[in-house]
């Protein structure tokens, strides 16, 4: 099954300012605008290999979770 990711969002949390934790949400293009392009190709080809995967798992009900290999 082939597909590709369309966006992408992070909720990011920030410790340590004063009234408690702050949130900050960083999208796509944040993402592709400030990281190294290398590294955002990298983190595109992971994604959407473990979508892939997810999906392929969800259409295969005899296989109830991944298996993480290291």
């Amino acid at each position: 099954m082939q597909g590709r990711i369309t966006r992408i969002s992070v909720t990011y949390e920030l410790d340590g300012i004063e009234g408690g934790a702050k949130y900050r949400f960083i999208g796509t293009p944040a993402l592709e605008r400030y990281m190294r392009p290398e590294r955002f190709e990298e983190l595109m080809e992971d994604l959407t290999l473990g979508c892939e995967q997810v999906l392929t798992a969800r259409q295969n009900p005899d296989r109830a979770a991944l298996k993480v290999v290291r």
